[in-house]
């Protein structure tokens, strides 16, 4: 294991024990279950107020990953269609202002971060298969490359192919949260085995795409500086 993996997985553990502690030390339970609460008592329009919530957190470069969690606890699976059509829109918007009315005031904020720098270049004018290796790789938070590619020549449509398919694993284990969350009444063993076996499998399936795509975004930058 390379002292990269080392330091990857140290964060990833560190990230897994931060989590576990909040869960613990903070009313988290209680603020999921308000949150779920609160959308229920909008009725039709609770969908809509977290699908608002989601567009604006993805415009303001804000984590969506709390969002998400709470999201599930309130509408269950029905969470991920949401969220992902609201932060697809949000990406798309951040994107055409960028390319469009803030390009260059972004390029000089871009030009002081040397890792967003050598990813964009990596990426340069590739197509959706390569841009959707930037959208799984750790190295640059996904919201801010949604104003970072704005500078790039890539094309809209290889853009919103690789922000779909991007998002989806990050998704799909906050999404599991939340349901384990909102399912968190039973207390049979069945149950909890179920969800623990199905939650650290996609956790696991996640943590190696993003090994690999880590790998093969590194290849790229070095034969981009090469």
């Amino acid at each position: 294991m390379t002292g990269g993996e080392i330091r990857y997985w140290s964060v990833t553990v560190l990230a897994i024990l931060a989590l576990a502690g909040a869960w613990l030390l903070l009313p988290m339970d209680e603020w999921l279950r308000g949150f779920a609460e609160w959308t229920a008592g909008l009725g039709l329009l609770g969908p809509l107020a977290f699908g608002g919530l989601f567009f604006l957190a993805t415009l303001l470069v804000i984590p969506c990953t709390p969002l998400t969690i709470a999201g599930a606890v309130a509408f269950g699976w029905w969470a991920m269609p949401i969220a992902l059509v609201s932060a697809t829109a949000g990406s798309v918007l951040a994107f055409i202002a960028s390319r469009y009315l803030f390009r260059e005031r972004l390029r000089r904020l871009i030009a002081r971060r040397p890792t967003m720098v050598a990813t964009m270049e990596a990426v340069g004018d590739g197509g959706w298969r390569l841009l959707t290796l930037m959208r799984l790789s750790p190295f640059v938070p996904f919201n801010a490359q949604n104003y970072a590619l704005g500078l790039t020549e890539v094309g809209m449509g290889a853009y919103l192919v690789s922000t779909i398919l991007g998002m989806l694993p990050g998704t799909v284990v906050c999404v599991y949260l939340g349901i384990i969350g909102r399912a968190a009444g039973s207390d049979t063993t069945e149950h909890w085995l179920f969800l623990g076996l199905g939650f650290a499998a996609t956790v696991a399936a996640v943590a190696l795409t993003r090994r690999r795509v880590r790998h093969k975004m590194q290849a790229r930058q070095a034969a981009t500086a090469a």
